[in-house]
């Protein structure tokens, strides 16, 4: 399964040829981003109706039928805030899955998870996670939650980075400080391809920006495959330590 980020919180998800887009962003309202025009996809997701997450014009869809679709999507709504919705109301969770391959695009999760919705998404092979910000998480937060679901990778997302991203976003190190330093990677690329034995990692992908005419199939420059030998669950927890 092959995940590309297309900056902010936005991500393509393919497998088998087939493309789901998750919360394309309005550039008018995303600090620092180019606008996002004619990107294509099979199926399209949105986590919330904000500007950042829901700009349906930017998206060309195939128009092919559900049936060809090899994804099994599980949506699941948390709140956006602390305060149960008072401030920001709602936003989902969506959790995919295909050929055994589990991932989860998180949205603007900003509440701790019920055990419910923690046993769904528990052991995943792949979790995009904002880094934290006044909006979602904050990084700490962030960080506790992953060490609750014990994902094999975390993507970071919607992050403020450089010149790009409201301010009000944490820096994607304010995350990754919380980690043990050999977890994590930071990818000249902005594609990952996921597989069931990954390295566990926190996988910080470059952004590259989005060009139209480019479309299709990651060339060997946007990806880079991890792949090593099954870990152990042991062993596997043991490198989820916290930096000391």
């Amino acid at each position: 399964m092959e995940i590309q980020w297309l900056g902010h919180a936005c991500f393509k998800i393919t497998h088998r040829g087939y493309t789901l887009l998750i919360d394309p962003y309005n550039a008018d309202y995303v600090t620092g981003y180019p606008k996002l025009v004619g990107v294509k996809a099979d199926k399209l997701l949105i986590s919330h109706e904000s500007y950042g997450h829901n700009y349906r014009e930017a998206v060309v869809l195939s128009g092919r039928p559900e049936s060809e679709c090899p994804f099994a999507v599980t949506p699941m709504e948390v709140w956006h805030d602390t305060v149960c919705g008072i401030m920001r109301g709602s936003c989902l969770i969506h959790l995919i899955e295909a050929d055994g391959i589990r991932v989860a695009h998180m949205g603007d999760v900003g509440a701790p998870l019920t055990g419910e919705q923690q046993s769904k998404l528990y052991d995943l092979d792949a979790m995009m996670i904002t880094a934290g910000s006044c909006t979602a998480l904050p990084s700490q937060e962030v960080w506790r939650l992953t060490e609750e679901l014990f994902p094999r990778v975390v993507i970071p997302m919607h992050y403020r980075d450089g010149a790009r991203g409201p301010r009000r976003l944490e820096h994607v190190e304010e995350l990754t400080k919380h980690f043990a330093p050999s977890m994590v990677h930071f990818y000249d690329t902005d594609t990952i391809t996921i597989t069931s034995d990954m390295e566990p990692q926190v996988a910080v992908l470059k952004y590259l920006g989005h060009r139209p005419e480019n479309e299709g199939p990651a060339g060997p420059e946007r990806r880079k495959s991890w792949t090593s030998k099954l870990v152990s669950r042991v062993t596997t927890r043991s490198l989820w330590t916290k930096r000391t």
